[in-house]
């Protein structure tokens, strides 16, 4: 800016003899300083006041690319946890259909067991029943004569 409030204080103008009136020049003067330095220190508020907001913004700025970091590493972490978490399931699942399969393997195995020794016992009992028949009818031979061998002649 060209001219000061010092400037204008300062001013002295030369005399002419239709000059203008001193006093109200002088008035005027003052009141061209008063505003101007009104001017002045408003257009320095303003500045500060700008510098602030500038600071501020940049402050944000800054924390808001902090934010999309953290938010961009959050979006990695859930989604490598996510991946992790597929892995882990599929892993266990294949894990239990393994189990399941060796649990019917097993079944399948105690089945077979059961069938054969149901087969044994069935011809178990089959044999038995034929001896006690073989047994009973021995008995009944036997019990046949000795009443024969009774009956008065």
């Amino acid at each position: 800016m060209g001219i000061t409030p010092l400037d204008i204080i300062k001013k002295q103008f030369k005399y002419a003899r239709r000059g203008f009136d001193e006093i109200e020049v002088r008035d005027f003067l003052d009141s061209v300083r008063e505003t101007l330095v009104e001017q002045l220190n408003e257009n320095q508020r303003l500045r500060e006041m700008i510098g602030r907001r500038d600071a501020e913004i940049a402050q944000l700025k800054g924390e808001e690319s902090s934010i999309k970091d953290t938010l961009v590493l959050a979006r990695r972490l859930t989604e490598d946890l996510e991946r992790k978490a597929r892995r882990q399931a599929d892993l266990i699942i294949g894990e239990s259909q393994l189990e399941a399969q060796k649990i019917l393997m097993a079944t399948a195995d105690v089945r077979r067991e059961l069938q054969a020794e149901i087969v044994q016992l069935q011809s178990l009992r089959t044999r038995l029943i034929s001896e006690m028949q073989a047994l009973l009818g021995s008995y009944n031979q036997i019990l046949h004569r000795f009443e024969q061998s009774n009956e008065p002649s």
